[in-house]
């Protein structure tokens, strides 16, 4: 997923004080007959609407439904200050602090520190008080390569990592997109990529490294491409991460229902691996008609799909052996959407993939979730 959208965000909605609520539950179900599952599963805590109820019940839901958090910091890297080793902006400090205070002890957690921008095309912006901002002079002319930008990067990583403990690292989200869309950058990438993990493995040696990369329609021109590029990042890559939203980023027919998928849309990724462990850094399906006019979209959706793909999704990855499945946004967002998003477009295209609907009302996805998450972790 490219993350432009949620640049709409006026503020950081993860520093909001926690304040108890909820909803009710459904029942929980009956044992299954396999008593084991070979992966983490978790959410990331990306609210459904503004509030701070809403932020708080997200966090519920995902401890609830959860082993693993996904903390993805989006909004850019404060370059000066990391670079400089100085305190962080406070909206960026308390938006740290806030996520950390939100988390139980002992739940796992996938740390992910963007190092591409939003439309994942080049170097990640500015993290101010005000958010995402363009890099100013001299962070605006330097580039992956750069050792100001690979020295700022480690020094804000480190330090997060020493603050949030994670059992996996992210440093390139979704960094198969630069070699789609500017192979210059990506081989800058490339020099980033051997020196930021070489910093880290020096202070961390036991932190699972990951970059992620956006699956596409297996046999595509973008995944040989891909395929082509990917194997000299591999020696700096403990976990391959896997981004994956086939109903719309995949060019089968009929998307909308998952029993229409290619056979390898998923287990394409060992090709891509070449021995490595994978996981899925995040992934959903709709529950709704997708319908966007703008992008001339038009995908059905219902409950009944988005069961069958959760199923397919967890079976696969427990034959794949994955090391964690991230189900994106375990709400819908339509609250957000229409508020602070501004019913933006490109949102939409997420808006209505969670197992809860926007009342909070638990979707029958969920119960296969849940069956999955009651077995044995091996």
């Amino acid at each position: 997923m490219t993350y432009s959208f949620k640049l709409l965000l006026l503020v950081s909605i993860f520093i909001l004080p926690a304040c108890g609520g909820g909803a009710s539950e459904p029942v929980s179900p009956p044992p299954t007959t396999e008593k084991t599952r070979n992966f983490y599963m978790g959410f990331t805590p990306w609210p459904y609407d503004a509030t701070t109820n809403a932020v708080n019940i997200t966090y519920q839901k995902i401890q609830q439904h959860g082993d693993i958090i996904h903390h993805q910091m989006m909004q850019g890297i404060p370059w000066d200050e990391a670079f400089n080793m100085q305190a962080y902006p406070v909206n960026v400090e308390g938006d740290i602090t806030g996520r950390l205070n939100q988390t139980l002890a002992g739940k796992k957690i996938l740390l992910s520190i963007d190092s591409l921008n939003a439309s994942r095309t080049a170097l990640a912006n500015n993290w101010a008080n005000s958010g995402e901002e363009p890099r100013a002079t001299p962070w605006d002319t330097r580039d992956f390569d750069s050792p100001e930008v690979i020295t700022a990067y480690t020094n804000f990583a480190l330090d997060l990592i020493n603050r949030f403990n994670p059992t996996y690292f992210n440093y390139g989200t979704e960094a198969s997109e630069l070699i789609i869309n500017d192979l210059l950058q990506y081989n800058k990438f490339k020099i980033f990529a051997k020196e930021v993990y070489t910093n880290i493995k020096s202070q961390y040696p036991d932190l699972k490294l990951l970059i992620s990369i956006a699956l596409k329609s297996p046999a595509s021109s973008e995944m040989a491409l891909i395929k082509s590029n990917l194997t000299e990042l591999l020696p700096y890559i403990d976990v391959l991460g896997i981004s994956v939203y086939p109903y719309i980023f995949y060019s089968h027919a009929d998307k909308g229902n998952p029993d229409n998928l290619p056979t390898d849309w998923l287990n394409q990724v060992t090709q891509l691996a070449q021995g490595k462990p994978v996981a899925i850094t995040e992934t959903g399906w709709i529950a709704e008609d997708l319908v966007i006019n703008t992008f001339s979209i038009n995908i059905p959706g219902n409950e009944t799909y988005q069961r069958n793909y959760v199923t397919r999704l967890l079976d696969e990855s427990n034959q794949l052996s994955a090391e964690f499945v991230i189900w994106w946004s375990l709400i819908d967002f339509q609250a957000l959407w229409e508020g602070v998003l501004l019913r933006d477009d490109l949102a939409a295209i997420w808006r209505d993939t969670g197992l809860y609907n926007e009342q909070v009302q638990a979707r029958s996805g969920l119960t296969d979730w849940q069956q999955y998450l009651d077995r044995t972790k091996k």
